[in-house]
């Protein structure tokens, strides 16, 4: 039972909720601060206002910008620090995660390229695509490996094997094959039912993949050959999700019969949980340890459950209209669901309360993503990339809601004034600071002075080198980006001025890798600097 101090806190964090979703973000920040001092830990409002601080000081949100058709699908490297990405314009394209920098030559197909997806040890790309091939690439050198995985039908779907040996595609006719990753050559015949394979996914140790399908069932193959195992795992309609547990003992389905299931994965027969909702499950996903499962329902809602009780951990997780993915963040502090309603929402995964304001996209995201160390968050519609930070999981220190107040009021028509020496201490404090915790490292980043601050807290690149890059990549599009940037360098501007000039007689207006753009737009602050 929440104390009364607890429900002011909370109640201050709706309030503040509301009017930051309203566009009124100064006082939305004062709510935020007075629930903050009310109560400080296991607040939410500690990670709406790191948004809004965020906001308020960025110089740019890392946007991955290049493609010239639609985003199909974006992945991070293993270690965090590439992104693939996959578009209607026939490309792959490998990029920097932290600068935004396209790393290599464009990956060519001869039509829509569905997905990509990096091998366990980072070095090489699967991509699969509307030409009917799947191919392995170097990604040192973007050249092919091995042969071309060739299927009649388009490839949606191309997973690495856990140990990188094998890969499995999934072809829009519906059918599975199995093939050696390093020769491309099949390692088993093509797997077809009388519906549909849905989806397909390895389990830990390599050895099996587990195959959903619009037969009402989930189909266990033996990895090495593509032999059906016995007694598949029956639901009592399509079957649209299936996936093992990290430790591969159990196996998740998810149903349009409103339920998702978990199964053994030796017999194959229903450990006795279901999970429920008011219409079909789209997907479904365990978080890292299997102790959690979060489902996402044409219901509009998303709910976290637990795995070993099945009930119901979170109150479900509304949006406006179905929602159709979700996944959990790798430290399973947090969920991210997309919807039909063109919003990807955060939670989290324990109170079921926002983090921050939804993601509102012209069109429903592609792809949203938690990077591997859970610190940021890459969202992609259209044909952008945007990398969104997360805030910090760790004890919330008082001074944030003292930086809460302070930059509530740094708007002309605010009526609250604020305490300037407290602030100066606080900075002074903060940039002293040797302290390594997310937090410490967040107001080092707020206090540093904006030719020099990183452009977001948990990046390295500063705003110097963001507009550099920009120049380097020297198109039209990306200068003029980086002139919007330098508003407050004088002597960035007459440079860029210059090399605008110089590109004016070029009719393509275009100097990049592989005649690509791979620059990075900005998002405008809503807060006054």
């Amino acid at each position: 039972m929440q104390t009364a101090s607890a429900s002011e806190a909370y109640i201050d964090f709706l309030l503040a909720l509301r009017l930051a979703e309203d566009g009124s973000k100064p006082e939305a920040l004062h709510r935020l601060a007075e629930s903050l001092r009310i109560q400080s830990q296991d607040n939410s409002a500690s990670g709406l206002a790191f948004q809004l601080l965020t906001e308020q000081r960025a110089n740019s949100r890392l946007i991955l910008r290049g493609h010239t058709g639609v985003i199909t699908h974006a992945a991070y490297s293993p270690d965090g620090s590439k992104i693939v990405t996959t578009s209607a314009d026939h490309t792959a394209r490998i990029w920097d995660a932290y600068s935004g920098r396209q790393l290599r030559p464009s990956l060519q197909h001869a039509a829509r390229v569905f997905t990509a997806e990096f091998s366990p040890d980072g070095r090489r790309v699967v991509t699969g695509s509307e030409d009917g091939t799947a191919l392995v690439w170097d990604i040192e050198t973007a050249r092919p490996i091995g042969t071309p995985m060739y299927l009649k039908e388009g490839i949606p779907l191309a997973h690495f094997s856990p140990d990188g040996k094998l890969v499995a595609t999934l072809s829009t006719d519906g059918k599975v094959r199995l093939w050696n990753a390093e020769t491309g050559q099949p390692v088993s015949p093509i797997i077809g039912y009388r519906g549909d394979a849905v989806s397909v996914a390895f389990s830990p140790d390599s050895a099996h993949a587990v195959v959903a399908t619009s037969e009402n069932m989930a189909d266990i193959l033996d990895a090495k050959t593509g032999a059906h195992l016995p007694n598949p795992m029956r639901q009592n309609n399509l079957v649209l999700t299936a996936v093992f547990s990290a430790d591969g003992n159990t196996v998740l389905t998810a149903s349009a019969d409103h339920t998702a299931k978990i199964w053994d994965a030796r017999t194959h027969l229903p450990t006795g949980f279901s999970f429920s909702h008011g219409a079909s499950i789209e997907a479904a996903a365990f978080n890292h340890d299997a102790t959690r499962v979060l489902t996402t329902s044409l219901d509009h809602t998303a709910r976290v459950w637990d795995a070993k009780t099945g009930e119901p951990i979170t109150p479900p997780l509304q949006h406006g209209a179905g929602v159709v993915r979700g996944a959990f963040s790798p430290d399973g502090n947090f969920v991210v669901t997309t919807a039909v309603d063109r919003a990807t929402r955060v939670w989290d995964a324990t109170s079921g309360e926002q983090v921050f304001l939804p993601i509102r996209t012209p069109g429903v995201a592609s792809t949203a993503v938690f990077s591997p160390n859970s610190s940021s968050l890459m969202v992609s519609e259209g044909t952008t990339v945007q990398v969104f930070d997360i805030p910090p999981t760790g004890p919330t220190p008082t001074w944030v809601a003292d930086l809460a107040e302070y930059a509530s009021t740094q708007t002309k028509y605010n009526a609250h004034v604020p305490d300037l020496e407290k602030i100066k201490r606080l900075r002074l404090q903060l940039l002293a600071s040797k302290d390594t915790d997310p937090w410490s490292t967040f107001g080092r980043w707020y206090f540093t002075e904006s030719g020099v601050r990183p452009i977001s807290p948990w990046n390295t690149i500063t705003l110097k080198q963001y507009v550099d890059s920009l120049i380097e990549v020297g198109d039209k599009d990306s200068l003029q980006y980086a002139a919007e940037l330098s508003q407050d360098h004088p002597d960035w501007v007459i440079r860029i001025a210059a090399l605008r000039k110089a590109l004016g007689g070029n009719p393509s207006g275009t100097s990049v890798l592989d005649g690509t753009r791979a620059g990075i737009q900005k998002t405008p602050s809503t807060l006054a600097r």
